[in-house]
């Protein structure tokens, strides 16, 4: 009896705690000014390049980010050569390609943007690519996972310490691009600290090029496995380690409230753009190689 008794009162107890915590609370921000934020990923393939420029808005502000409109945008290879990047009205800065490339692999690239009164500068390089050497397919039904056709890659990471990737998917033509689907690497592994130049990329790494499950999916591309018919399209971007450092901390925030009470206060991301005032910028700039394979899910 006196355990029962016990038990109810814990009931009792928990029933009142889960009550209290349905009341609403009332958060007060403070205000701060708008940053300029530079959305400069671009690459070495024969296409035509896009450069964002956006203004910072308030964490509880849903609506899109307004584009800045009259600025103007160069991009400066180390030889001399200058593309110039037009802007459409909304923020998008857009240099033409004509079926040419803007560099290639050990090219360096300054951004050069004037914008609000401001100059704004970044460095980097566009870094080297191994090769996506197949894409392959196998049924899992004994993992905790949803039973279903998954994909991993066989890519071994070039020698010479330092390589840094961001490894993109995409299922029938959609990028999986939710922040737990971010897979990015140091050479073969997560961090600089794991030792993996110039190996097999780590099975976490292979294996990350599935859609991750959703709690209530709305369609095809939130079901955790491929089917057959699926087309899979895996595409390594060499990124440097600046950008590599954005996307983990970015990734991080992104995913902080996954952390319950550990998690901690979010924060902008500062990425590799300076201004010459001194103000803060947000953003990164990266020229990218590219190399891709992609394959048709096959009947099992």
């Amino acid at each position: 009896m006196k355990i029962s008794h016990y038990l109810y009162i814990v009931l009792i107890i928990g029933a009142i705690t889960m009550n209290s915590c349905e009341d609403p609370i009332d958060v007060q921000l403070e205000s701060a000014d708008a940053l300029i934020t530079v959305d400069a990923w671009i690459n070495g393939n024969a296409e035509d390049q896009t450069i964002r420029l956006t203004q910072s808005q308030t964490y509880f502000d849903n609506n899109f980010t307004k584009g800045i409109t009259d600025a103007s945008v160069i991009v400066r290879r180390g030889d001399g050569e200058v593309f110039e990047f037009v802007g459409d009205g909304s923020g998008n800065y857009t240099w033409t390609s004509g079926g040419n490339t803007i560099g290639k692999v050990d090219d360096i690239f300054k951004l050069e943007v004037n914008a609000n009164g401001d100059m704004l500068t970044s460095e980097t390089k566009l870094n080297r690519v191994p090769i996506v050497d197949s894409i392959y397919q196998e049924f899992l039904d004994d993992f905790g996972l949803v039973d279903g056709i998954y994909i991993e890659i066989l890519t071994r990471d070039l020698p010479g310490v330092g390589d840094t990737y961001w490894i993109k998917t995409f299922k029938n033509g959609v990028f999986l691009n939710r922040a737990d689907e971010i897979n990015i690497a140091y050479d073969a592994g997560f961090d600089s600290g794991a030792e993996t130049d110039g190996f097999v990329f780590i099975p976490p790494i292979r294996f990350l090029l599935n859609p991750v499950e959703d709690d209530n999916p709305t369609d095809s591309i939130n079901i955790p496995s491929y089917v057959p018919g699926d087309i899979a399209r895996v595409e390594i971007h060499s990124i440097s380690n600046d950008a590599f450092t954005f996307m983990e901390t970015m990734r991080d925030q992104l995913l902080n409230s996954d952390n319950g009470i550990f998690a901690e206060p979010l924060a902008n991301t500062r990425g590799n753009v300076t201004a010459s005032s001194g103000n803060t910028v947000l953003g990164v700039f990266n020229v990218a190689a590219i190399s891709a394979s992609e394959r048709v899910i096959d009947e099992l």
